[in-house]
C-alpha cells in the first residue's frame, strides 16, 4: 500500500518525532500517524490489509484508516465538518413522514414488508464476488445499524460460500447476494417467485432480480454500478419500493435518468422512522399515514 501524506510518527511516551526519523532497533515502538488527502485515502481504502479498519464519521463518510501500528487520517476534517454542518438539516416530522410514504409505496407495493427483528441479519455471498464487494457490504451494514432501532446487521463478517443451515439454531436471518452470469440470471427469471422484481438498466436489459431476502446481479456490470444496485436491492428488500419526485438529492430520486449513489440526510431520517418500531409489516399506505399523523 502506498502511504502518501505527512508523516507524524510518534514514539510511546515522547512528543512527535521528526519527519524522517533514522532507522534504529527501536523502530518497532513507533506509531505512524499520516495526514492524507481524501483522494489518497480513497485509493488506500481499496488496499486494506487484514489488520486495518476504516474509520467513518456519523454521516458514514470515511475519514481514516487505523491499524495497530498506523493511523491515516484525512487532512481536511475541519472543512469536512463545516460542509457536513451546511448539509445537515433539521427536518419537520411531516417532511420525514411524507418522504417515507413516497419511498415505501410504489412499483405495485400495496403493503409494507419490513425485515425481521427476531435475529440479526447477515449478508451472505455464495457465487462470484470480490474483496471490494465484501468491504462495501460491511460498510452498508455499519450505516444501516446507525439508522435502525429494530433490525441489527452483522457488520464485522459476511457469510461466504456454501451455507450450512441444517442445524437447530440458525444464528442469523440471511440476506443472500449472488453475482452471476447473464445465462444464470435469465434462468432465475424464468423461474421467479411472486415476491421477486426484475431490475433492468436504462435500455431495458435485465441486470438483476430482487426478492424479500435476496438479490441477484449480473456479473458484467462495473463495480461502481454494482455498488449502486447492491444498495438499491437491499433497501428494496427492506421495504422501500418507491420514488421521490421532489427531493433531488435523495437516493430514491430517479427523474430524467438521475442516479444518486448515496443516501441523503432526509433518506436517513426516513429509514430511522421506518425502522424505529412504530410501523409494522403488513400495513398499507392509509394505515401508515394514520400512524404517522398524516392526512389521508
Amino acid at each position: 500500500m502506498s502511504e502518501p501524506g505527512k508523516d507524524l510518527s510518534t514514539k510511546a511516551g515522547t512528543s512527535v518525532a521528526s519527519s524522517n526519523p533514522q532507522k534504529t532497533d527501536d523502530d518497532r515502538y513507533y506509531y505512524n500517524i499520516r495526514i492524507v488527502s481524501p483522494i489518497d485515502l480513497e485509493s488506500m481504502k481499496n488496499e486494506l490489509s487484514s489488520d486495518e479498519s476504516l474509520i467513518t464519521n456519523e454521516n458514514g463518510i470515511i475519514i481514516g484508516i487505523v491499524s495497530p501500528r498506523k493511523l491515516f487520517i484525512r487532512g481536511d476534517l475541519v472543512d469536512l465538518q463545516k460542509e457536513s454542518g451546511k448539509r445537515g438539516k433539521t427536518f419537520e416530522k411531516t417532511d420525514v413522514a411524507e418522504h417515507l410514504v413516497d419511498i415505501v409505496f410504489g412499483n405495485d407495493n400495496a403493503k409494507l414488508n419490513l425485515f425481521k427483528s427476531n435475529k440479526d441479519y447477515q449478508f451472505w455471498m455464495d457465487a462470484f464476488y470480490t474483496n471490494d464487494d465484501k468491504k462495501y457490504l460491511l460498510e452498508i451494514a455499519q450505516i444501516l445499524n446507525t439508522l435502525s432501532d429494530t433490525t441489527e446487521f452483522e457488520d464485522e463478517e459476511l457469510a461466504l460460500g456454501f451455507l450450512k443451515t441444517n442445524y437447530a439454531n440458525v444464528p442469523y436471518n440471511f440476506y443472500n447476494i449472488k453475482i452471476i452470469p447473464q445465462k444464470m440470471l435469465d434462468e432465475f427469471k424464468d423461474n421467479r417467485k411472486s415476491d421477486e422484481r426484475l431490475i433492468k438498466d436504462d435500455e431495458g436489459k435485465l441486470i438483476g432480480i430482487v426478492g424479500n431476502d435476496h438479490l441477484y446481479l449480473v456479473d458484467s456490470m462495473s463495480f461502481e454500478d454494482r455498488k449502486y444496485y447492491m444498495l438499491y436491492g437491499i433497501l428494496y428488500s427492506m421495504g422501500m419500493h418507491g420514488t421521490t419526485y421532489s427531493e433531488k438529492d435523495s437516493f430514491f430520486y430517479q427523474v430524467g435518468g438521475v442516479r444518486n449513489t448515496g443516501l441523503s440526510d432526509l433518506d436517513k431520517e426516513a429509514i430511522k422512522l421506518l425502522y424505529g418500531g412504530r410501523l409494522k409489516t403488513g400495513i398499507d399506505m392509509e394505515e401508515m399515514k394514520k400512524t404517522l399523523g398524516l392526512k389521508t
